[in-house]
């Protein structure tokens, strides 16, 4: 393994690195065919195509009657109709229909030979003389209400591309078009290593031991990001116990955390040393979470025997550093082997100026405030106060960014939008249509002026982005990801705590609709030291 990097990778680049780091094993990953009641939440490994026409045939779009020719028409005697429903959906093909002729057909059904129209039931009068007639304030129309073979779509037509996040709508969309199963993404196998023999797994802290935050959260926000979470181990901080963990380890990824810097007991580089790994990121130029790293694991090791994960991502100890590590490195990782294409950037003007390190890139959490990104006050390295009411994490740039100014803010699995179904193609559509629908924003302020041109539509463009993650309908809400429910009835309370310098949290909606919310009051400052001279974070 090479030596680690005395220059930390910048922010940019540690996420690319990351997200082309598993190109290959994700190409040469075959799917996994998946019936459709087990393929919720799964990302399709091919394009759907149609199996079929839709309509397969030329079927009625309501009830009433299907016409033949010009009115009026003839209706069947009781002797040619003896059930009196007519033609309803399920039935075969019907003898066909003679001109001024019309027969009693249900919504679905199959619209015999010789149908010209399809009259609806309140447009049209049987007086029981055995003729029908239109309304005159509906006259018919050529082809009215008819729904013509093929109309959405002709056998062989691409439905969705590969990439496609299979949601309720997709799996009826693939019922329809003639699928009983579907090839799907092998979700990538993930181990969660937990380092620190100063953690606890219950109760209160004692003897100079504290509360292990990642454990519970790790694992689950790796499987909102599309992983197999196969568990989570606790070790102690023994470097044999770290190699042969990781070394025996048969998970696609390993995620360990802690252990990353070059302490005592930090025994993640030692190991990597020892298993010939490569290094692909050691040390990140951001704040907080500056030590994580990303390394490629060799193919196989001599002793054991077994099989190594394919790359291992190292986060920091601290939970917010964890949560950056998270986002910078596991994201883009699990994104290219899960096949989902990368989200478009989500732009938002900062609603208050924020504190940037001189020389790295800061992740803050933010809040939504009608259309702009509230800074969050509990944003240090050990702090999870914040995030745990954010809507997402805003990048700011070294040195800062004032009030006003344009900033990414990575979405949280759980508030996020899903514009990776998106093709390109289509990002690129709803680009235009978000130009169109832009407004201006000078009344976030005077450092704000000027920029309404450049922040066209950004309501609209977080609305077509889709709905939520945490609706994607996934195993992901049944296995902890709808966090976005949880504990957030705190809006009332905000006067209270904007009084105690603490920071509200009122309920969180997806980022599309968060132009809807009752502003709230935001406590202010930073609460991390972000000078040159900060320690791991």
């Amino acid at each position: 393994m090479n030596e680690p990097h005395h220059s930390p990778t910048s922010w940019p680049d540690a996420r690319a690195i990351a997200a082309r780091a598993a190109v290959k094993e994700a190409a040469h990953a075959a799917p996994v065919m998946r019936p459709l009641s087990e393929a919720l939440g799964q990302v399709l490994a091919a394009p759907l195509e149609a199996l079929t026409d839709l309509p397969p045939f030329d079927t009625s779009a309501m009830d009433g009657w299907a016409l033949a020719g010009p009115g009026p028409w003839r209706l069947p005697t009781d002797e040619e109709d003896q059930d009196h429903r007519g033609i309803l959906a399920g039935h075969g093909e019907t003898a066909p229909l003679p001109d001024g002729h019309a027969v009693r057909i249900a919504t679905g059904a199959r619209v015999p030979p010789g149908a010209t129209a399809v009259l609806r039931s309140e447009y049209g009068t049987d007086a029981g003389d055995g003729w029908l007639h239109a309304s005159a304030a509906h006259p018919v129309v050529l082809g009215q209400d008819i729904r013509n073979r093929g109309q959405e779509c002709r056998s062989g037509d691409q439905l969705l591309p590969a990439g496609t996040l299979v949601t309720p709508a997709v799996l009826g969309l693939a019922a329809a078009a003639g699928y009983d199963e579907l090839p799907t993404v092998r979700r990538p196998r993930v181990e969660v290593l937990i380092l620190g023999d100063e953690l606890l797994t219950e109760g209160l802290p004692h003897g100079g031991r504290i509360r292990d935050a990642l454990g519970p959260m790790v694992g689950p926000w790796l499987r909102a990001l599309g992983a197999e979470v196969m568990g989570t181990r606790r070790l102690t901080d023994e470097a044999d116990a770290v190699y042969a963990a990781v070394a025996e380890s048969s998970a696609d990824v390993v995620v360990t955390t802690g252990g990353t810097a070059a302490g005592p007991v930090d025994h993640v580089h030692p190991t990597l040393r020892r298993l010939g790994a490569e290094l692909l990121v050691d040390g990140v130029a951001v704040r907080p979470g500056h030590p994580m790293l990303l390394a490629r694991l060799a193919a196989g090791n001599p002793e054991p025997p077994t099989r190594p994960a394919r790359h291992l991502v190292g986060l920091p100890g601290n939970p917010l550093a964890a949560v950056s590590g998270l986002l910078t490195l596991a994201e883009p990782l699990l994104r290219t082997l899960t096949g989902r294409p990368a989200p478009a950037p989500g732009p938002a003007p900062l609603a208050e100026a924020v504190q940037g390190h001189p020389r790295d890139t800061r992740l803050v959490p933010v809040t939504f405030r009608q259309d702009a990104a509230v800074p969050l006050r509990f944003n240090g390295p050990a702090m999870l106060r914040g995030i745990a009411v954010a809507d997402g994490l805003a990048v700011i740039p070294p040195g800062g960014a004032k009030r006003g100014t344009e900033v990414e803010v990575l979405d949280l699995p759980w508030s996020a939008t899903v514009t990776e179904q998106l093709s390109h193609a289509d990002q690129t559509s709803r680009g235009t249509d978000r130009a169109r629908h832009g407004t201006d924003r000078a009344r976030h302020g005077a450092d704000g002026t000027g920029h309404g041109a450049e922040r066209t539509g950004r309501g609209t463009n977080r609305t077509s982005r889709g709905t939520g993650r945490a609706s994607q309908c996934t195993d992901q809400v049944s296995k902890g990801t709808d966090r976005a429910g949880k504990g957030t009835d705190q809006a009332s309370k905000g006067t209270d705590r904007a009084a105690k310098g603490t920071d509200p949290a009122a309920q969180r909606t997806p980022r599309a609709n968060r132009n809807q919310r009752t502003d709230r009051p935001v406590a202010r400052g930073d609460a991390e030291d972000i000078s040159p001279q900060e320690g791991p974070a």
